[in-house]
């Protein structure tokens, strides 16, 4: 399903209490399909509780490259995702962007 040159990154952070994310799972997961050299993300799936909102969130990141738009996808979850979340994904991509350069050594 995915080329060679694609990798897994998963993000995590602690969602807040109130958040029924933290009840399920008791973390917030982000895993991305990235092209290895790009960082481009093809694929992403994270475990919200609805589908709209996992959907939602990939249409703000799919295409985005985790290795030089981080600011970008940031900014753009501060301005259109208002959920107990926002604070949790921002800091999965900060998490699955350190884990990007971690595995492949770019910046």
């Amino acid at each position: 399903m995915y080329a060679a040159n694609t990798i897994l990154i998963v993000g995590q952070a602690k969602p807040s209490r109130e958040d029924a994310i933290y009840n399920l799972h008791g973390e917030f997961y982000v895993s991305l399909v990235v092209e290895r050299e790009s960082g481009k993300i093809l694929d992403v799936e994270c475990n919200t509780i609805l589908n709209v909102t996992a959907n939602f969130v990939k249409s703000m990141i799919l295409g985005k490259s985790i290795k030089t738009e981080l600011d970008d996808m940031e900014r753009a979850i501060r301005e259109r995702y208002f959920a107990l979340t926002q604070k949790p994904l921002i800091a999965c991509l900060k998490d699955a962007r350190n884990r990007y350069v971690m595995v492949t050594g770019q910046k």
